[in-house]
């Protein structure tokens, strides 16, 4: 590299120097990346198994997620978010009140607040005095029925064939693309209204109001709307008044816009007014002052009133404080009554009418029921056993050698008697009865709790933690309407004797307490173990969880007392003599460091 007169060129020498140790070093950082790929260590693929499931995990999480932000831009899409809708009260610089005229102010509430598309009304955030009235306005807006739950849409039918007459469905004409259209809102809630008076006129398709966080809210259901369910929850000073409005009934033949006279009557052309029907209903919790008025003819019919703690005595259970405890309020033989929910509704096996649909089983949902409706279940139940023993009493069974088989008798006596010692033979066991639940209700609540724990066992295998603590919350909540809780929870135990359970409380706490150690809630844990062990001493897994937490807590020598007795019950565990090692381990260096200091 000579440069000028034979001098040697720095500047270009410099340049391939340069040059020549970038490519050297894209070459060596090349190969690093394929000697990675060669030993699977490039990141593509895990390192190891608990790698693959943690990575596993964290897809099915994003997944989830993703799932979760395309649901919040499904609902954004659909629902109508109305907020201020009263001016805010102008204060009187002489008096120091409000004005006259904002306590006057109405504001209507019609087609042109919709967005394109958007059915679900829900208003927020609105202080009052003030009114507003949802008007008949609202009835006239249209949706359609997806095509294809009628079997018109041309590419929603099933695949047709030549000659094939059965799934040779004709396109959609013009009029019954028409006749597919409903009318209404889809559904009305209201949250965070205080001091306010709020007028239904319009038809609700669904037939659902739903009201939390209110205070001092007056909610009118006009003759124009269609409620048939109120769920109100933590509200105070809430009244809820049905002037001229229709049952549920009525609401299959409440026709669209511009129909004629007959439009809102029940079966046989006859207008009924709510209340008539038993799935017409208010269910309320947390709700304090709550009035409930009926009016005909603008003249006050039948009313109630009813607060949560002073005549529900509502009551924390389990983890459910006593806010959430749910009561039911509707028409019995007349009058307004307010009864407690026994359990939720899918326990129940009962189906309440949609709004569109009638009464039929299609189309509904599961009905909470109330210890009346559940005892007159129980007795329909009963006659109908009777009617079948009276038709078939003198059928015999007989087995393949045509030997008589011996039909099981019911625990009930001909007398209506419970059976008793008395009433047994000799050699025959005798159960527990319990007085205030019966056979099929104890089995309804052992039924959810059972499918609680089992979505909780798949959340913590799917290394969901917190969400399995929730899921097996509410089995302990469930468990906890048991007649035997409080026997289970008083009694004292011992390791040859363990308590007589109608559901397993304990094996969930011991869940519980393996989730809350995965979290790090290492006092949560220990308290669920605790109470695992008092349940049934004899379920390992629950002692051993207790001296985990124990441990966790820098308490080795009590540790080392749990473990030890897990250890009894399995001597072969493999986990429990590693745990055990681990707290001798611990104790003794803090034993060496007690007598060091």
């Amino acid at each position: 590299m000579s440069g000028i007169a034979g001098r040697t060129n720095y500047t270009d020498w410099d340049k391939k120097a340069s040059s020549l140790l970038s490519n050297l070093e894209e070459e060596t950082k090349r190969e690093v990346e394929e000697a990675k790929e060669a030993l699977g260590q490039s990141g593509k693929y895990a390192s190891s198994e608990a790698e693959a499931k943690e990575r596993e995990k964290a897809k099915k999480l994003n997944e989830k997620k993703d799932m979760l932000n395309k649901y919040k831009q499904r609902e954004l899409g659909v629902v109508q978010v109305l907020a201020s809708l009263l001016p805010v009260p102008a204060v009187s610089s002489s008096s120091g009140g409000t004005s006259s005229s904002s306590s006057n102010t109405t504001r209507y509430v019609t087609r042109n607040d919709m967005e394109a598309g958007k059915r679900l009304l829900h208003i927020t955030d609105t202080n009052g005095p003030g009114n507003i009235i949802l008007t008949q306005d609202l009835t006239n807006l249209e949706s359609n029925v997806p095509s294809s739950a009628l079997q018109q849409n041309q590419k929603q039918k099933p695949k047709s064939f030549p000659q094939d007459a059965e799934n040779d469905i004709p396109d959609e004409t013009p009029e019954q693309r028409k006749n597919r259209m409903i009318h209404g809102l889809i559904k009305v809630s209201f949250t965070n209204l205080h001091n306010c008076t709020i007028s239904l006129r319009c038809k609700v398709i669904t037939g659902l109001l739903e009201i939390s966080h209110c205070s001092n809210l007056v909610v009118k259901m006009c003759q124009g709307s269609t409620i048939v369910t109120v769920q109100a929850d933590v509200c105070q000073n809430l009244d809820i008044q049905f002037h001229d409005a229709p049952s549920g009934k009525c609401l299959s033949n409440i026709a669209a816009p511009g129909a004629g006279a007959g439009a809102g009557a029940g079966a046989g052309g006859k207008f009924m007014y709510w209340g008539k029907d038993k799935d017409d209903r208010i269910f309320h919790a947390g709700v304090s002052k709550l009035v409930v008025g009926l009016y005909k003819d603008e003249v006050l019919d039948s009313s109630t009133s009813f607060d949560y703690q002073k005549d529900g005595q509502a009551k924390s259970i389990g983890n459910a404080s006593a806010e959430e405890v749910q009561f039911i309020t509707s028409v019995v033989d007349g009058q307004l009554v307010t009864e407690k929910a026994l359990r939720p509704g899918s326990a129940t096996g009962t189906i309440v009418a949609g709004a569109m649909g009638g009464s039929g089983s299609s189309g509904g949902s599961a009905r909470a029921m109330t210890e009346r409706e559940m005892k007159e279940v129980e007795t329909r139940k009963e006659a109908i056993r009777a009617a079948v023993d009276d038709k078939f009493g003198n059928i015999k069974i007989t087995d393949k050698e045509g030997n008589e088989i011996p039909i099981k008798k019911s625990s009930k006596l001909e007398g209506g008697g419970n059976i008793n010692a008395n009433n047994v033979g000799d050699g025959e066991v005798v159960e527990e009865l319990y007085t205030n639940m019966s056979s099929s209700e104890i089995e309804s609540i052992v039924k959810d709790c059972d499918a609680q724990k089992a979505k909780g066992n798949e959340a913590f295998v799917s290394g969901e933690y917190g969400q399995a603590i929730l899921l097996y919350t509410l089995a302990l909540d469930r468990a906890a309407e048991l007649p035997d809780a409080s026997t289970t929870t008083t009694s004292s135990t011992s390791s040859d004797n363990p308590t007589k359970q109608l559901f397993p409380r304990h094996i969930v706490l011991s869940n519980r307490s393996a989730c809350f150690l995965k979290l790090g809630h290492h006092e949560k844990a220990l308290a669920d173990g605790i109470e695992a062990e008092k349940l049934d001493p004899t379920y390992v897994k629950g002692v051993f969880r207790k001296g985990l937490a124990l441990h966790a807590m820098g308490r080795y020598q009590e540790a080392l007392t749990s473990l030890s007795i897990a250890l009894k019950v399995e001597p072969k565990n493999k986990q429990i003599k590693q745990a055990l090692q681990f707290a001798e381990v611990r104790f003794q260096q803090e034993m060496r460091k007690r007598m060091e200091g």
